[in-house]
């Protein structure tokens, strides 16, 4: 028994030539054609992935959403009340702790802080600052800052920030009050 053996040598110069161009060929088809579709495909893959999570989050959000457009319906006011600016007399200062609590709790609002900016207010000061932090619902607290537009020794709200607890949300606002 002979063995076949084949010789490099024997395959013509052609043949090696045609068989490198088809394999050219063939990277070239794949980097043009193929390559593109997968990469394509992956982006797609990713885009419905970021959908559909969007669409999770969606579904779980719509229905608070529809209790907030609920109780947002009840009783509008067309237009806030603007007092005139009567300034605190200096007396009543020590009394701001408790019309705020009592504003809070018409508004079913906790106080759980109220502190007035000692340091500087002056015999000469026209007004004064204070950090009121309070705990509740958010439509509470709009409850709460539509009872605070009503008093007249309000100048502005410099400041609202809100934080998001368990249940409740704690809110943090800083005012100016006028003082006479």
């Amino acid at each position: 028994m002979k063995k076949n053996k084949i010789h490099v040598d024997k395959i013509p110069g052609r043949s090696v030539i045609y068989l490198l161009i088809c394999l050219v060929i063939a990277v070239i088809f794949y980097f043009v054609a193929i390559y593109p579709c997968q990469k394509s495909i992956k982006d797609m893959d990713l885009r419905v992935a970021q959908v559909s999570e969007h669409l999770e989050k969606q579904k779980t959000l719509f229905p608070l959403y529809n209790e907030l457009v609920k109780e947002s319906q009840g009783e509008v006011h067309s237009s806030l009340p603007v007092p005139d600016t009567e300034g605190l007399s200096r007396n009543d200062i020590d009394t701001i702790a408790q019309l705020f609590e009592k504003m809070a709790d018409e508004c079913n609002m906790q106080v759980v802080s109220v502190r007035p900016d000692a340091l500087a207010f002056t015999e000469k000061s026209s007004n004064i600052m204070v950090d009121i932090q309070l705990k509740g619902k958010f439509l509470d607290f709009r409850t709460f800052l539509v009872e605070l537009g009503k008093t007249p020794f309000l100048e502005r709200v410099e400041s609202i920030e809100i934080k998001q607890e368990s249940v409740y949300k704690q809110f943090f606002l800083t005012v100016r009050l006028a003082i006479a």
